[in-house]
This record gives structure tokens, sequence and C-alpha cells, in this order.
């Protein structure tokens, strides 16, 4: 390596930055010299430093403004060296003259101000070679030639010192040595984190797609199902199939929730809502669990709680079925109890107690960190992935509040949640809501490469009256649509031989007939900002699998545009 390449590691701005941070310490400390030496020589020098010292700090202040980081040509020497290596001069110097003409103390406070000036080299070690090999050598320099040189010693102390030099030398290298090792050390980790972190949100994104599909099929076809006739058994098993669906979906958004957390992805709401209805609301969901399983279950509402607040009520549901959720899991008998109050700093503060088997401090200690449970054998006895209370603190603090647990084994535990949620006004009350959308009669091409998928949209849709046509991917999409006129498309995103996303830009550039057919886009993906990018890229919507039939409809009924009338009498299901 050539002392080029030595030079130009591409670290100018962690330099500059870092010299942006130490301003005012450099300042002070030179206000602090200039008053020795007004001391020592008087105003004419005070003066000189003053100068030399505004000169380059004006020098940086401009590189400061006017750096960019590079891409792939060469920073200028000006940059990458000669600031550090001009101060560390500058400051040299003065330490070197103040020892040859100063008194016995101004050659200590020299000495003093090389050896911090070699402090500073080694710590610029941490961020860039080149600025410390601009700030070492200096200091080194001005120790030599004013001990061996100016010292007053004899061939004995010459000799002594620069052995005594040497030594230091070495150190200093060392040091150099071990800090910019720890410092490359840490870079590479962060890296690696960083692109774990990459390849973990790209695999969940991955999973959540390849989950979501067949889930699409299982729970689709079951709600298709629900709307024949069915006998009692048969609904009753109908049901199991529903509730499993909806309890794997639960662990799959559960998995979700935390990589949007931990990528700083999940955004909250604010919106108006009662923490009184929310309450009742959680009692009925779980009352028929808690009564199977013979325990008590009760909720208190003080009467001074706040009626409505401002926040995600989703979220705020969120923390409470978990919270409730496990308490009936752990608890064998006796009862769960919640309580919801006003807290003394504004907003509420909720509580959920049981009588179930406890915790101990260690499995408290772990209690809130993802994928853990109090021991081994919970997953085997009561189930869960153990990301719920995790997912419960998360929120908590996303909110400003505090999630806490007391317990002892045996005597059953109690969770305390603090949001300070501010308190709202009661919104206008909403209009009557519309009957359900007439889509009767709709014409729609749904484009999936997953028969299972066709399937689901055929059953939902048909059921409605919609006239349904489904293609396996974009490019036999496009060629449908070319000959076919329809009043809405439901196009997958994923897709073999032509994606969604480029049968979209090829249908707006003309290649498929109607220009301004409705577009509606049929994600598996669940991550954060999905619904928003699709639409970015020109969909008209987008709705998440597995489907819901009432978001579909509604959907199609927002989107739908009178189509060019069709040359035959229409059939109940279109040809494929």
């Amino acid at each position: 390596m050539n002392l080029r390449e030595l030079l130009d590691d591409g670290r100018e701005g962690a330099t500059l930055a870092m010299s942006r941070r130490s301003r005012v310490i450099r300042l002070t400390m030179t206000a602090l010299v200039g008053w020795l030496l007004a001391l020592n020589f008087g105003w004419k020098a005070v003066l000189a430093w003053g100068a030399v010292n505004a000169v380059l700090e004006a020098w940086l202040a401009l590189l400061n403004r006017l750096f960019k980081p590079r891409e792939d040509g060469r920073t200028p020497l000006a940059i990458r060296f000669c600031p550090g290596a001009a101060f560390a001069t500058t400051w040299s110097t003065m330490a070197a003259l103040c020892w040859v003409h100063g008194q016995p103390a101004m050659k200590f406070a020299a000495l003093i101000v090389l050896f911090g000036l070699l402090i500073e080299g080694l710590k610029y070690a941490a961020v860039s070679k080149t600025a410390m090999l601009a700030l070492i050598p200096p200091p080194m320099i001005a120790l030599a030639v004013a001990s061996v040189g100016f010292g007053g010693f004899g061939t004995v102390g010459r000799v002594m010192i620069l052995i005594t030099l040497t030594g230091l030398g070495i150190f200093v290298l060392d040091a150099m040595r071990l800090v910019r090792a720890s410092a490359l050390a840490l870079e590479q980790a962060q890296a690696e984190a960083q692109e774990a972190s990459r390849a973990k949100s790209a695999f969940l994104a991955m999973m959540s797609h390849e989950l979501r599909t067949p889930m699409n099929g299982v729970l689709g076809m079951a709600h298709a199902l629900g709307s024949t006739q069915l006998d009692a058994r048969q609904a009753d098993y109908l049901e199991t199939i529903v509730e499993s669906g909806d309890g794997l979906m639960a662990i799959l958004n559960d998995i979700l929730d935390l990589s949007k957390i931990e990528a700083g992805k999940l955004e909250l709401e604010a919106a108006p809502f009662e923490i009184r209805v929310l309450g009742r609301q959680l009692q009925r969901v779980w009352r028929e669990t808690a009564r199977v399983k013979g325990l008590g279950l009760s909720l208190e509402i003080a009467p001074d709680t706040p009626t409505w607040l401002s926040g995600d009520p989703i979220r705020v549901r969120q923390i409470l079925l978990n919270l409730v959720s496990n308490a009936l899991k752990f608890t064998q008998e006796g009862r769960v109890d919640i309580a919801i109050t006003p807290h003394v700093a504004g907003g509420v503060e909720i509580t959920v107690s049981d009588t179930g088997v406890g915790m101990t401090p260690e499995q408290q200690a772990k209690l809130f960190a993802p994928f853990v449970q109090g021991d081994r054998s919970i997953a085997r006895r009561f189930g869960g992935t153990g990301l719920g209370l995790s997912i419960c603190r998360e929120l908590a603090e996303m909110m400003g509040g505090r999630i806490g647990v007391a317990s002892r084994p045996g005597e059953g535990s109690t969770f305390t949640v603090v949001l300070p949620l501010a308190t709202a006004e009661a919104p206008a009350s909403p209009a009557a809501p519309d009957a359900a959308p007439d889509v009767a009669g709709a014409r729609v091409l749904v484009v999936d490469d997953n028969l299972a998928n066709q399937a689901v949209a055929r059953a939902i849709l048909e059921a409605v009256g919609v006239l349904v046509a489904t293609a396996g991917d974009g490019r036999e999409a496009l060629a449908r649509l070319r000959v076919e006129d329809f009043d809405v498309v439901l196009m997958d995103v994923h897709m073999p031989v032509m994606d969604g996303v480029e049968a979209l830009r090829r249908l707006r550039g003309g290649e498929g007939g109607r220009l301004d057919v409705p577009v509606v886009a049929l994600t598996a993906d669940a991550m954060s900002g999905e619904v928003e990018r699709l639409i970015g890229l020109g969909f008209d919507d987008a709705q998440p699998k597995p489907i819901q039939p009432a978001g579909l409809i509604q959907a199609i009924a927002a989107c739908r545009r009178p189509s060019a009338p069709a040359q035959a009498e229409p059939v109940r299901r279109l040809a494929d």
C-alpha cells in the first residue's frame, strides 16, 4: 500500500463530524493557552496565537460546510490530511516555543499540551487512520526537538531522552493499533448486524407471503363454505377450522408486529376511542373461555376514568388481549380481574391480576424478552410463542407508557400497564351505515397463479352476483384485457412469467386495452407500508391476504367504473 492509499481511507466525513463535536473543548483549550501566553510572553503572542487559530477554525468550518461524501473518486488532500496536520503542527510548534523560551512552569505546560495532542491522536485513531497519521507525528517531533535540542542536557541525558521517546513512540503505535483494530471490529460487527437485520426482514416478508397464501385458501374457502347450507355438526366443524386458522394468523401477526417494531416501521394512530367500551368488549370476548375453565372474570372501571381517550384503539386492545389471554392461560382455578382507573399523571392505568401459577424473580426478569417463556415446560403445557408480552411492552413504550409485573410462585400475577393517553372529545355521531354494496353483474378478472386463491375469489364474488374470469399471470391477463372488457381487475402482486407490478405498468402503457380499468392489488405481504407502496405504484387499492369477503366487495364497489357495453348477453360465469 502506497502513501496515497494509506491516507485515503474514506472516513473524512466521520473525522469532520468528530471535529465538530469537539469544537467547544478545542476553543476552550485555545483560550486557556492564550491566557498562559499572555502571562509569559505578552499580548503580541496572544494575538498571533488567536489569529492562527481563527484561520484554522474558519478553514475547518468551511470544509464542514462544503464536504460531500465521495462515491468513487478520491478526496482532495486538503480534506484528507491537511486539517489535522495543520492543527497538530500549530499546537506542537507553540508548545516547542514555550519549552525553549518559557519559564520552568511554562515548560511543564508545554509537555502537558504535547501529551494532550498524543491522546487526541489516539482518539481519532478509532475513526480514521488518516487523521491519526496527521495528528501523531507533530507532537512526537516537537518533544524530540525541544528536549534533545533545547533541554540543556548532556550526551548521556540526550541518549536517555531518545530512549524514553522511542519507548513512548512504540507505546503510542501499539495503542493506535489496538484502538484501530477495536474500531474496525466494531464497524464489522455493526455491518454484520445490519445485514442480519435486512436478511431477517426479507425472510419475514417472504414467510409472510408464503404462509398467507395457503391460509388465504383455507380461510377463504371456509368463509365461502359458511355461506352454504350446513347442518349443526358441519357448522361446528367449520367454526373449528376458522378458529384454528385465526389462531395461526394471530401467531404470524405477532411475529410481523415484532419485526415492524424492531425496524421502527410500526406507526400508531391517534383517534378518539372509549376505554370503557373497549374494556366491556374484552370481557365479552373472554367470558366464554373463562366459563369453560370454571374461572371468574370481572371488569371494574373507576367512575372517574376518562370516557374518551386519544390513541390507537387497536394497539390498546392488543395489549389488553395479550394480558387477559395470558392470565386465563396460566390460571387453572380462581379468577382473573381487570381494573381500569385514571392515572395520577394523566391517561389510564390498567391492571390484570390472576390467581394462576405465578412466577419466580428469575422468570420475571426475562418475561418481556421476545421468544422467551418462564421455563421450557411452559410451551409444552400452555403453548404460545413467547411474543405477546414483548409486544405489549414495546407498544406501551411507544405510547410513552410502561408495563410491569408483580408475582410470586403459586400466588398468581398482577400486570400493570400505564398509558399516558390524552383525553379527547367525543367524535361526531357517524352517519347511518350504508347498505351492503350491490356489485351484482360486475365483470371482474382475477389474476393469480395460485389455483386455490382463484377458487377463493370466485367463491366469494359469485356468491354476490359478480361475473368472474381468471388468468394465471400478468401476461395472460394483458392478453385477455386486450379482447375483453372488465369493470375491475384483481391482481396478485407476486406471480411467475410477469408479476402484478409489471403487468400494471404495461396496462397503463396501453398494452392491455382500457388504460383506466381499475386494478386492485392482492398481496400476502404484511410488512409496514406495503399497501401505501402498492397504491403509490399505481394500483387503485390493495387488499391483504387472507382475503376478507366484506373488504374485497367494498373495494370492488368503490373502484368499479362503467365499462363499455358488452357485445353479448353476459352469462353467470365467464369462460376461462
